[in-house]
């Protein structure tokens, strides 16, 4: 994805250094442009952004009505445009988790802000209620630049198996679909119906069988905590580590309660693809150079991402 055309972003609070990607992601802006690159790679960190009422906000442990306007190291904007960019300058990431609140409250979807995020360069994941409504058959009319757009559909909005259609209906349209396992404690996260009596496994087995390669393990409990990933046999560590062993060709991605870099390479280790990573970003506990040396653990092999 290229590089970012924004202007620097304004305000930031007390104390805040600027990372040394800073300089070298302007150079290299200044590169794509000139040679027209587009970058498809994505790093292990994929940085997210809770969007609410048209702002960023701090989500934590899945309480969606304690949520409120993301106080970040980085900025003192709450403007998806100017976290976006400040998250970029301190990270170089410019692949984002967008997760669209309002749209699982009712709202409908907000076209404005993803559009403009990804006319700005950015590599979008887009975590909303799809299923409402005609929603997802319009992603095609309404998103203006779909190559780096990627859709997540999450199982607390999906309810029976029929519904997995949806993931054959992205791929066909050329759009990567992602499906999210939501768990809050030790029950996953469904509408009522048959979907609710399925195993974890069962369920990603069943996503797999409608083509997805891609696969969120969340435990919203944690989100926003920073308290710590799970064990190797924890419930969601072990979970990871059972889908990474059996479907060895679907990129597994996890991430709440990451405090700094042991914990986004301890998730890496359990059989991660990629490491969604929000708090620990604000306050700083991530550097260019801790996301540059990352080492994935992918197909029996290591390599840096």
């Amino acid at each position: 994805m290229m590089s970012r055309g924004l202007p620097p972003a304004q305000g930031h609070s007390a104390g805040w250094k600027p990372s040394p990607w800073m300089l070298k992601a302007s150079q290299f802006k200044v590169h794509c442009l000139k040679q027209r690159i587009m970058i498809q790679s994505v790093s292990a960190v994929v940085p997210v952004l809770d969007l609410m009422i048209g702002q960023i906000v701090l989500a934590k442990a899945g309480h969606r009505d304690t949520y409120r306007p993301v106080h970040s190291r980085l900025t003192n904007s709450s403007r998806p445009r100017d976290v976006a960019q400040a998250i970029f300058n301190q990270t170089g990431c410019d692949c984002l988790y967008l997760a669209d609140i309002d749209s699982f409250a009712g709202a409908n979807p907000n076209w404005a802000v993803y559009n403009e995020l990804l006319n700005l360069g950015f590599g979008l994941w887009i975590d909303a209620d799809w299923m409402t409504g005609d929603r997802c058959n319009l992603i095609s009319d309404k998103i203006e630049n779909p190559a780096n757009l990627k859709v997540i559909l999450s199982s607390e909005t999906l309810c029976n198996a029929d519904q997995f259609v949806k993931f054959d209906d992205l791929l066909a349209r050329g759009i990567e679909p992602i499906f999210s396992l939501d768990k809050k404690g030790d029950s996953i996260i469904t509408q009522p119906g048959e979907l609710a009596g399925m195993s974890p496994l069962e369920l990603v087995q069943l996503a797999y069988r409608h083509g997805v390669r891609s696969l969120i393990l969340l435990d919203l409990d944690s989100v926003g905590t920073m308290a710590g990933i799970p064990g190797e046999m924890d419930g969601l560590g072990s979970l990871i580590q059972e889908i990474a062993n059996e479907l060895k060709d679907v990129r597994v991605i996890s991430g709440g309660g990451v405090r700094d870099a042991t914990d986004v390479q301890a998730l890496l280790d359990h059989g991660c693809r990629h490491v969604l990573v929000a708090s620990a970003i604000h306050e700083c506990r991530l550097t260019p150079d801790d996301i540059s040396l990352f080492k994935v653990t992918f197909g029996g092999s290591h390599e840096i991402v």
